[in-house]
């Protein structure tokens, strides 16, 4: 243990280290030196006290240098910086408020130039983007937001021509902007409110003489790998492409000079990615280029991947080259020839036998040679693209394992973790000291700062809650403080439960009965066959018989986890940035799994917990800290969840306060003043703050008195002596409740679905996983590149349309009803369960195959039924008569995603139009609908099939029951959210998952590359700054693997379609005819204009169709209560979601943000829902 900052170890070498290194404890100063003799000078550029002896030096220092350009230019502020400025962010604000955007960003110019001009003579080289914030209001919802576009990072050098790239930067804004306008429709700019101009330290990966190819890649003969002597690599690997040699293809005297071949002016050596373009445009060849990633480690030696490509030529010339590029651990990079693309790729592209075109954009291959252009043109994303594979995989257990089969394998979840921590912080909301803020800039000045005083952990032993453990701390240094008491608390966990197992205890003669006489296996669940290795399972903290008796090989995947979670709740949007600063004190590993580079749905911190021989080479055994949002489970504040539990519930509130009076004000989640105490010292005050200082200033919220008298019981019966003991009280309160919410979840997750919540990081992945082992499905992943992009084709969201601009309701139920015009009501109408019922449908499982011509010949759909074992996917032509225009205009079938007419925007939206429908794939159900109404199929250009089965039926099914069976509204919205994201799993976008590292050194340490390497790269991003030695960086990516069931997720969209088309179709437009029409739609919701003398008598006639269990019992309509409140499927249910009361007649319009309602005084109208939409 480190004596001066209490943080434990498991080796001496890793004391001695962060001895040397890392320990940030504060040393006493030596007797003979006082600190008041160490005199300190206050820099007024830099905003910090400076050391007398380290003044000189401040003043030479990169980060005063770019702070006296701030400070001595009006407008320009340093907001970031870190590794001694070699990365900076400036803001740069005008004088003057401009709309156009333009005006605005060209009045920046000569400061924005200036700067980076300056940084150019500081660095060198440099990686350069802007991005421009600007206020937008949103008048609907008279709420306003700042909006930012981006630049990408560009290299800029001594010889750049900063004219050229502003005015490049210009071009990109505006194009953004004015698509930001047409996307986003509503938000109207109100002004510009500055820029932010960001510059790294860019030191380009240097072409070296020569890099041999890897033994793995240099194997396959696909590769010309020139040994040249200067740094010319990139001119040698394309005349090797293009001349035959005449000697050895490795030698650069085979060749005629690159020189004398192509033309280089103004390209400088060694040749850069970004080059390539211009050197394209100047020569009478294309060319594309790959890198190389490691990929897994087999037998000791290394195996690679081709990834990127990291440059695409705009036009494939007559003469293409494709180049590989090579770089090491040094930072030097090297071009080499790719002689043999498909040789190189061969061992990690599936090919199928008759597939032979090659798609050079995401390397895949196709049957022929219209798929690749169909794919060429519409499909390819231009990354390296894996599939699954159908070769069977071996696991390191020796089992086969088939890469393209999706089945329920996580075992080791079902088994409840030993040990997890809940924690919290509080933090001072301290004012930002500084200049008075630019008028200008008044909605984006950032005026307070937080700073963590206090945490609070509760360690929670799932076996034994004698080892349960509540942890508190407050004082300075709160978030370093954290990371290491944590640290010694899991290292203690170790030490006790997990270093040494405990054997299996004696087996009493019945125990022994039972366990010989088992069939099935008490982990997979599979019966045992002759020649399987039956063992006894048993948990290794407590010794006893956990899944009795199991085969061997499962009973290997049940190790213990490395790692212990840590639950915050919001720990993305809040808690992770008041800690994360402090992961990263000792450059251990910290892996970060990334919504973007400053949200993160979960990181972890590597540590040493012990050090172990293996295969007689001694190495470090390694935990992980996995930090994770409780939120992404439980998507409510803890103030509801609380409320949603038992007394019975909050069995760890109970074992710190019994049941009585303190029991009853705990379990409520309570108040704090967060804005009143800003400082250490308002801590110490020794009475209750006044009521109004619990005003949250953030939130612009006030406590009632109800609170206020709750926080003063509080503070009496717990004899609170200071203001900082009433807050450890209270973190104390947030701290267990959430420990209590969190169990109780565990709990009913292990009950009704036998994992552990605590094993997973999002409510989505554990549903997924659990859907997996209810069902026990074996679903088929998709290794055919067209296949799977004729499903994604087929993708097309929930349809958000409004049809009409303007209507007026007028009813008798109205206060201005008008008797002499027809009655009309306008009613908002929701699908129950939309989703949720067609997942109950049969849907795609597996056998996925091309139609034949001759079965596309005597294909019928109306002779398939809609349980039919085979289903199908088709791509077809449709005919939309005019005799169905007036007909269907409300709802045109077939909604597609297209450029709005007379748009300049070139984003798609989903339309639904009259237009005749080419190429459209559809599944088999939604084909049929259309075809029963009216549209004409013309032509059938392909289709697949698959088998089918209702699957998910019996998931849905249980999730809707317990849904039944829960009384709070967050509780139901829980679950509802368990079967929602099954589809959203299924639809998963993997090409939108980000690849961002949190890096703690500039420099490369080992193999561990730093913010200069990952800058270097090519793929390099963006970043965020978290402090002077913490950086997150984004990194683009450069191959993506798909491996999600899309056809799922298809088939839920096209099924729900026809739910809500049946609806309209074929039940209220033969009910009303041309009375009803839709004025707005969202996907499971419609808004109609239906004139009829009450609607709620017509409900009355059709309660199949409509659900209102919710109505009141004494509704002023006499409408029944049908249903006994439990969920409905989309066949048989939608209500009406304008609850208790009517849309505003004056005002009922187009925009859905629009309506307004007005309470029916003594109606209490009702939530009116439709059974069977």
């Amino acid at each position: 243990m480190c004596e001066k900052c209490n943080k434990s170890f498991a080796t001496n070498s890793n004391l001695r280290r962060h001895l040397k290194k890392s320990c940030r404890a504060q040393e006493p100063s030596p007797k003979k030196l006082k600190v008041a003799h160490d005199t300190q000078r206050f820099c007024d550029v830099c905003s910090e006290h400076v050391s007398s002896r380290d003044y000189v030096g401040h003043l030479r220092s990169v980060k005063h240098k770019n702070n006296s350009l701030a400070f001595s230019t009006e407008g320009v502020q340093v907001i970031t910086s870190a590794f001694k400025s070699r990365i900076v962010s400036y803001r740069i604000s005008a004088k003057t408020q401009y709309i156009n955007l333009k005006e605005f960003v060209e009045s920046l110019a000569d400061v924005i130039k200036k700067l980076v001009r300056e940084q150019i003579d500081i660095m060198g080289s440099v990686k350069v983007n802007c991005e421009l914030f600007g206020y937008f209001i949103l008048e609907s919802k008279d709420r306003g937001e700042v909006k930012s576009f981006n630049t990408r990072n560009q290299v800029l050098t001594i010889s750049s021509d900063l004219s050229e790239w502003f005015k490049d930067i210009i071009e990109k804004l505006e194009v953004d902007a004015t698509e930001f306008e047409h996307r986003e429709s509503g938000w109207a700019l109100q002004h510009w409110l500055y820029m932010e101009v960001n510059i790294n330290k860019y030191n380009p990966l240097r072409a070296s003489s020569f890099i041999p190819t890897p033994a793995f890649i240099s194997r396959k003969r696909a590769i010309i790998n020139v040994k040249n002597e200067v740094f010319g690599c990139f001119g040698w690997a394309l005349v090797a492409a293009i001349y035959t040699p005449t000697g050895h293809p490795c030698e650069p005297d085979s060749y005629p000079d690159y020189l004398e071949k192509f033309n280089f002016e103004g390209i400088t050596f060694p040749v850069k990615l970004d080059a390539i373009s211009k050197f394209e445009e100047m020569n009478p060849l294309s060319i594309n280029v790959y890198g190389l990633e490691e990929d897994t480690q087999k037998q000791g030696k290394m195996t690679y991947k081709v990834v990127g490509p990291l440059h695409y030529t705009k036009q494939k010339k007559a003469v293409h080259v494709n180049l590989l590029y090579l770089s090491n651990l040094d930072g030097n990079s090297h071009y080499c020839y790719i002689s043999n693309m498909s040789r190189l790729i061969s061992m990690q592209v599936s090919k199928h036998k008759e597939a032979i075109y090659l798609c050079d954009g995401c390397l895949q291959y196709f049957t022929s040679q219209e798929n690749l252009w169909r794919h060429s043109r519409f499909d390819c994303n231009y990354v390296c693209t894996f599939l699954p594979t159908k070769e069977p995989i071996l696991t390191k257990w020796g089992q086969p394992s088939f890469d393209n089969r999706l089945k329920f394998n996580n075992y080791q979840n079902k088994v409840k973790h030993p040990f997890v921590v809940y924690a919290d912080f509080e933090s001072l909301l301290k004012p930002i000291e500084g200049p008075q803020p630019n008028p200008l800039l008044q909605f984006t000045t950032k005026t307070f700062e937080h700073e963590p005083y206090s945490f609070e952990y509760y360690i929670k032993c799932s076996f034994d809650d004698k080892f349960s453990k509540f942890q508190i701390y407050r004082g300075a240094n709160a978030p370093v403080q954290f990371i290491n008491i944590l640290e010694n608390d899991i290292l203690t966990i170790y030490n006790q439960h997990f270093k040494q197992s405990k054997p299996l205890q004696i087996l009493t003669e019945e125990e022994r009965r039972k366990i010989n006489l088992a069939t099935n296996y008490g982990i997979c669940e599979k019966p045992f066959v002759e020649g399987d290795v039956k063992v006894i399972d048993h948990d290794h903290q407590t010794s006893f018989v956990r899944a009795g008796l199991c085969h061997s090989i499962c009973n290997l995947q049940l190790q213990t986890p490395n790692f212990i979670p840590v639950f915050f709740h919001n720990l993305t949007g809040y808690d992770s940035h008041l800690f994360v600063k402090s992961l990263a004190l000792e450059n251990e590993n910290i892996d970060v799994i990334a919504g973007n580079k400053e949200k993160y749905i979960s990181f972890s911190k590597h540590i040493v917990v012990d050090q172990i021989v293996e295969n007689g080479v001694p190495k470090n055994l390694i935990w992980r800290i996995r930090f994770v949002d409780s939120f992404r489970f439980l998507a409510s504040s803890l103030n509801v969840l609380a409320k949603n539990l038992s007394d019975s519930e909050c069995t760890e509130i109970t074992q710190f306060f019994g049941s009585g009076r303190e029991f009853e004000l705990i379990r409520q989640k309570g108040v704090f003043p967060y804005s009143f105490v800003d400082s250490y010292d308002k801590l110490n005050l020794t009475t209750i703050p006044n009521k109004s200082d619990f005003f949250d200033m953030l939130h612009e919220q006030d406590i009632t008195d109800e609170e206020y008298r709750r926080a003063q019981e509080v503070w009496n019966l717990f004899n609170c002596q200071t203001l900082g003991e009433y807050s450890d009280i209270y973190l104390k309160s947030d701290v267990l409740l959430l420990a209590d919410i969190f169990e109780n979840y565990r709990g009913v997750c292990l009950r009704e679905y036998e994992i552990d919540a605590a094993q997973y990081l999002t409510g989505p992945s554990l549903s997924w996983d659990a859907m997996l082992k209810k069902t026990d499905v074996e679903l088929e992943l998709l290794t055919d590149i067209d296949m799977l992009h004729f499903f994604k084709r087929g993708i097309r969201g929930g349809v958000s349309t409004c049809t009409k601009r303007k209507a007026i309701a007028n009813n008798k139920f109205l206060p201005n009803y008008d008797p002499s015009k027809p009655s009309s009501f306008i009613i908002y109408l929701d699908a129950c369960n939309l989703y949720g019922h067609s997942q109950t449908q049969f849907l795609p499982q597996s056998d996925f195959a091309w139609l034949t011509p001759e079965e596309i010949q005597n294909f019928n759909v109306f002779e398939i039924s809609d349980e039919s074992p085979i289903g199908y996917v088709l791509e077809v032509d449709l005919l939309y008569p005019e005799a169905l225009h007036n007909l269907q205009n409300d709802m045109p079938y077939c909604p597609e995603s297209i450029t709005p007419p007379n748009s300049r925007s070139k984003y798609k939206k989903l339309i639904p139009n009259l237009n005749h429908k080419e190429k459209y794939v559809l599944h088999y159900r939604m084909l049929r609908q259309c075809l029963q109404h009216g549209l004409i199929l013309k032509n059938i250009h392909r289709g697949g099939k698959f088998t089918q089965s209702p699957w998910l039926k019996s998931y849905i099914d249980l999730n809707t029951e317990l849904r039944n069976r829960e009384t709070s509204e967050s509780g139901r919205d829980t679950i509802k959210t368990m079967n929602n994201s099954i589809y959203g799993k299924t639809m998963e976008n993997v090409d939108k998952r980000v690849n961002v590292a949190l890096v703690s050194h500039w420099e490369r340490i080992g193999k561990k590359p730093g913010a200069e390497g990952h800058i270097s790269k090519p793929n390099f991003k963006n970043l965020s700054v978290f402090s002077e030695n913490l950086v997150a960086i984004e990194m683009s990516k450069v191959s993506v693997k798909y491996n999600k069931p899309v056809y799922v997720g298809f088939s839920i969209l096209d099924l729900s379609k026809t739910v809500m088309y049946e609806f309209f179709y074929d039940f209220l437009k033969p009910l009303y005819q041309d009375k009803v029409s839709l004025l707005y739609t969202d996907t499971d919701s419609l808004i109609l204009e239906i004139f009829t003398n009450n609607f709620y008598d017509d409900m009355k006639l059709y309660l199949d169709r409509y659900d209102t269990s919710k109505f009141p019992l004494d509704n002023v309509h006499g409408t029944c209560c049908f249903n006994d409140g439990s969920d409905v499927d989309g066949r048989r249910g939608s209500s009406d979601e304008t609850k208790k009361s009517f849309v505003d007649p004056p005002r009922s319009c187009a925009s859905l943000e629009r309506l307004r309602a007005w309470s029916l005084k003594n109606s209490q109208a009702m939530n009116g829902d439709m059974l069977n939409l």
